[in-house]
């Protein structure tokens, strides 16, 4: 009983770390030095290359298709609450839920909304991860530019996703983690 416990609380630290994201920018051009501070222990991010086991395409034409099918309408936000058409996403899970089972082998699915995590498929115990962890700097990045991007991260190839309204108004960004080994 108590190795079964020690595991599950070591999955969770590990999902809780991944999904935090790590501090240093990706880039789309030539490295750059990394001055930021990454947490220690923790994979540094660099941007991810054509070529590993799934790629960034494949998870953003996955992720948007399936989620334009379950739940139909536009984006919209209210403050920190995001929903699509007639669905509202915080606090119900629906979303990072499909879109983690889509990807078996997911260390997690998260949406921002700005700098705040309002939705997550990662659990410690019954409760949502939400809260606790760092912002990862690219999702503002995405915010900003509204163009989807991707970064490798300890084995996992981490994908970003914005999410516009019927404006062209990036109003929230999914992180989507999977296995690329």
């Amino acid at each position: 009983m108590f190795k079964k416990k020690a595991l599950i609380v070591v999955i969770i630290m590990v999902l809780m770390v991944s999904i935090a994201g790590c501090a240093k920018k990706p880039t789309t051009s030539a490295p750059q030095t990394n001055t930021a501070l990454t947490p220690e222990g923790h994979p540094a991010e660099t941007p991810a290359q054509p070529g590993g086991k799934v790629s960034q395409v494949d998870v953003e034409t996955k992720t948007v298709d399936l989620i334009n099918k379950k739940y139909p309408g536009d984006w919209k936000v209210f403050g920190t609450t995001l929903s699509k058409g007639p669905y509202t996403e915080n606090g119900n899970y629906k979303i990072v839920d499909d879109v983690a089972a889509l990807f078996p082998d997911t260390m997690g699915v998260s949406i921002f909304v700005g700098e705040e995590r309002i939705s997550s498929s990662v659990l410690q115990g019954t409760e949502r991860v939400l809260q606790g962890y760092p912002t990862p700097a690219t999702v503002g990045e995405v915010m900003k530019s509204g163009t989807p991007t991707s970064t490798l991260s300890g084995g996992y190839l981490k994908v970003y996703i914005p999410f516009k309204d019927n404006s062209g108004k990036t109003v929230a960004v999914m992180t989507v983690s999977v296995p690329q080994s």
